[in-house]
Formats: C-alpha cells, sequence, structure tokens
C-alpha cells in the first residue's frame, strides 16, 4: 500500500499524478485502467484543491493505494465538509452552453470506476473509488466489449 500527503494546491497536481502512476505501473496493470484510474485520481484531486478549502487557504490531502484484485484509492482532506457524490448529474441532453456548471467531473468519475463512496469521520472527507481489476483486465485482453 503506498501513500502519498500532499498540500491541496494546484501546483502538486503533478506529484499526485506521478505517485497514482507509479502505483499503477508497480503493479502491471494495463494502459486502459491506468488512463480510466488517473483521469479519476485527477478529477477528485482537483476538485479538492478548488472547493474544500476557502479561498487563500490549503491543507493537506492524504492519498492512499492499495492495489490487489482491485485498485482503490481512498483521498483524505480536512477542508469544508462535502460530499461530492450528492451533487446532481448533469444533463448531458442539454446544450454545452445551456448546461448548469459543476457535477461533471464527479460524474465523469463515478462512470470510470465501479464504487465510488464518501463519509464524513474524524474531521476529514474521506472519498475513495474503486477500479476491480479482473474484469479490466479481461476486458483488456479479451477485447470484451461489454463491460
Amino acid at each position: 500500500m503506498g501513500s502519498l500527503n500532499v498540500q491541496a494546491t494546484e501546483e502538486n497536481i503533478g506529484p499526485v499524478l506521478d505517485f497514482v502512476t507509479a502505483e499503477l505501473k508497480r503493479n502491471n496493470l494495463p494502459a486502459n485502467l491506468q488512463s480510466d484510474i488517473l483521469v479519476a485520481a485527477e478529477e477528485i484531486f482537483v476538485n479538492i484543491v478548488h472547493y474544500a478549502y476557502k479561498p487563500g487557504q490549503s491543507g493537506e490531502v492524504a492519498i492512499n493505494a492499495s492495489i490487489t484484485d482491485k485498485a482503490i484509492f481512498r483521498f483524505e482532506d480536512t477542508g469544508i465538509p462535502f460530499n461530492p457524490l450528492e451533487i446532481e448529474a448533469p444533463d448531458l441532453n442539454v446544450a454545452l452552453e445551456e448546461r448548469k456548471i459543476g457535477g461533471l467531473g464527479v460524474h465523469l468519475v463515478k462512470n470510470l470506476m465501479d464504487k465510488v463512496e464518501y463519509e464524513r469521520a474524524g474531521g476529514k472527507n474521506i472519498l475513495t473509488f474503486t477500479k476491480e481489476l479482473l474484469a479490466g483486465i479481461g476486458h483488456c485482453f479479451l477485447g470484451d466489449n461489454s463491460t
């Protein structure tokens, strides 16, 4: 299990993605799964940077990775209590210029990952996403587009 602690700043997007990439490569995940997980991790971290803390403030983000038959990434911050999973899904049938701002990144994460959970515990926002690997690996090598 790997972990990384960084300040919730835009400058740390690179180190966060480097950490996630290293965990994925160390576990020999196929490129298609790496891509999905990297997109999800970036969306979650960027949301923390932009919304967890008041303007001009920052806090620490702890990221934990556990990869076995599932890739599990857990993001913890001490920011304002906020459950992003309660955001209404964007109406993708509405023209882009008429669509309400917000929710698209979380919607993307929910669709890319097999499970996304939020809890508030110990004064922390904790968001965990899980990607089942066995199904993804079969999809990658067998060319099965049904998943």
